[in-house]
């Protein structure tokens, strides 16, 4: 038996309904709905938590913000290490690559678990295995991201593939239920952004699309020294290039959805 059960609630889709259906209960109680801000957000996913927060402390589902205490994309202390999974062009032969993720472990894991032992000690409850249990919002159709925890005393549970319940499946379970369907939780430099999203992301503007071609333009040379320059979109140029939408051009028009990556070189 679990002595903490949260959800680790990233706002997306998944995460949301699965707050959603605890404060609705039909998921056993939680003692915390946890979100790792990395402060990189789409506004719509702020917009969104600003709004439902409250409604869900109103139904027994506390939620907690958490910050990594640094959350720099370029670490320059670390002679210009970058966070984020950039892709990569050598500069000299051509071969294609991508830096290592560590956005994930500093900006959401490390903060949350900072928070839960916190908490633990403040409850004197004991680092031991299962002592704390981790609703992830994974549905069916994206299984094979399902892990245990690599440390022994978070268990990771996953109720909506124990539900066989698919991405789908819950944007339909939150319409049923009068909630809204929140847009796609990511940063919004993301490098695992699909073709179609970074098109609609420069096709609307705004402060996300400026954050995002500024991080592209300021991780651009801090490997040149090694010969490679860094690229948050897969065709690796520039993100005002590498997506290209009908705007560009003065037109309107209807495009074929693409999510090859190929369609624009």
């Amino acid at each position: 038996m679990a002595n903490l059960r949260i959800i680790s609630l990233g706002w997306g889709v998944q995460s949301w309904t699965l707050a959603a259906m605890t404060a609705l209960g039909e998921l056993e109680p939680v003692d915390y709905a946890i979100h790792a801000d990395t402060t990189y957000e789409h506004a719509g996913t702020y917009a969104h938590a600003k709004k439902w927060a409250p409604w869900l402390g109103e139904q027994g589902v506390k939620v907690v913000t958490v910050t990594a205490r640094r959350v720099d994309v370029v670490r320059e202390e670390w002679a210009n290490a970058v966070s984020i999974p950039a892709f990569t062009t050598d500069t000299q032969t051509g071969a294609r690559g991508q830096v290592r993720r560590q956005c994930t472990h500093d900006w959401k894991i490390a903060p949350i678990r900072q928070y839960l032992r916190q908490v633990m000690t403040e409850r004197g409850i004991k680092a031991t295995p299962g002592a704390v249990h981790s609703l992830q919002g994974i549905s069916l159709d994206e299984w094979t991201r399902m892990r245990d925890s690599d440390v022994k005393y978070i268990e990771n549970v996953y109720p909506l593939i124990d539900a066989r319940m698919t991405r789908a499946e819950c944007k339909a379970w939150l319409e049923r239920n009068h909630l809204p369907v929140p847009v796609k939780s990511s940063c919004v430099f993301c490098p695992y952004k699909s073709i179609p999203v970074w098109k609609d992301m420069k096709r609307r503007g705004g402060p996300d699309w400026q954050v995002a071609e500024a991080v592209d333009a300021n991780i651009r040379d801090r490997r040149a020294s090694a010969g490679n320059l860094l690229y948050v979109h897969p065709n690796r140029k520039p993100l005002s290039e590498a997506v290209k939408i009908p705007e560009d051009e003065g037109a309107q028009q209807l495009e074929l959805p693409c999510d090859s990556g190929f369609c624009m070189t």
